[in-house]
């Protein structure tokens, strides 16, 4: 079977095309996995799980035996407790006050870092992101402080209530969020850097 040798032509031309197109595609998604996977995205994520793990722990709580009264708190509710009576470890719920603004600020602080992960092109947006959820996690934690403190007058004032890990992560995701801002601003410094010496 005889082929036009303008046919072989076309179709090596169509080929070398969709190859480099194809190639062209490989490496700009291989670009921006890599630029995803920087540094500064780890911490990121590091502040979305720690935060996300509010929903699991409690964040304070203090109890007093003798009068058999226990209060808690976690991003949800501050709730006070009654032992049972029976000689026995258990509680049950005699008042429950919501407090779901503390969640909804973990909440925003999650939607925050994730929505900066995918703003890597834009580092000064980076950093703005950042310096807000710096002063959302600085919110959370002023608000959990408040009603710890609250908390603690009202039951045993002789007895010091327990911080539970749900306290200490929004502590851990600042540290990461400053990390990560760190080393966004190092990243810019870099750019700037080539961009004067082109």
């Amino acid at each position: 079977m005889f082929i036009p040798k303008k046919a072989i032509i076309q179709n090596i031309s169509i080929s070398e095309n969709f190859f480099c197109q194809s190639n062209y595609i490989f490496f700009v998604w291989i670009n921006k996995t890599i630029m995803i996977q920087r540094v500064q995205t780890l911490f990121l994520l590091g502040v979305i799980i720690s935060m996300a793990l509010l929903v699991i722990f409690p964040i304070w709580e203090k109890a007093d035996t003798e009068a058999g009264v226990k209060i808690a708190i976690d991003a949800f509710y501050v709730q006070e407790f009654q032992n049972t009576g029976d000689g026995s470890n258990l509680w049950e719920l005699k008042e429950s006050n919501p407090i779901f603004y503390l969640a909804g600020i973990g909440g925003l602080v999650c939607l925050v870092a994730l929505f900066s992960i995918f703003q890597f092109k834009k580092r000064t947006t980076q950093v703005k992101l950042g310096a807000l959820n710096a002063f959302l996690m600085m919110a959370f934690i002023a608000i959990a402080t408040y009603f710890i403190y609250e908390s603690e007058n009202k039951v045993g004032l002789d007895i010091r209530g327990d911080f539970k890990p749900g306290y200490f992560l929004p502590l851990a995701a600042m540290i990461l969020n400053s990390l990560a801002n760190r080393f966004v601003k190092k990243d810019e410094k870099l750019v700037r850097s080539v961009d004067r010496i082109r």
